[in-house]
């Protein structure tokens, strides 16, 4: 993990959320909206703890689960991510299997070009992470 100052989280935070702004939002404008979302509850997360770096010594936060970050902030149920996502069905000449991944896959959903569906589809994981980012903007500093 390159080690990276809660400034720049702040900074990326704020980049991102804005380069992720579109009116027809597809998947690299969900994508820079979700890692506006990591670098947002990280940057709080490392204020909360007093520490200024995210490195290989900041516990719990080498990975992309929002809700292992929103967890450590105690913030409420109404801004989890889904613990299971649907995906549609792989097909395979003579072959169908039904795809489903865990919210902290989220971003190689979005980045590899596939989507969610119902019960939790794009549209619906979009509000959550606006949610999400409207939080931190009221907690960031």
């Amino acid at each position: 993990m390159v080690p990276i100052t809660r400034r720049e989280l702040v900074k990326a935070w704020g980049e991102l959320r804005q380069a992720s702004k579109a009116v027809n939002r597809v998947n690299p404008h969900r994508l820079l909206l979700f890692y506006a979302a990591e670098c947002g509850l990280k940057a709080i997360y490392l204020r909360e703890n007093n520490s200024d770096v995210l490195d290989e010594t900041t516990a719990g936060l080498k990975n992309h689960d929002l809700n292992q970050v929103m967890d450590k902030l105690r913030m409420g149920k109404e801004y989890r991510l889904p613990l299971s996502l649907s995906l549609p069905e792989l097909r395979s000449p003579g072959n169908t299997q039904p795809r489903k991944c865990g919210s902290g896959s989220l971003n190689q959903v979005w980045r590899y070009g596939s989507k969610c569906e119902i019960p939790a589809d794009d549209e619906q994981l979009e509000a959550t992470l606006e949610k999400v980012n409207d939080w931190i903007a009221g907690e960031i500093r």
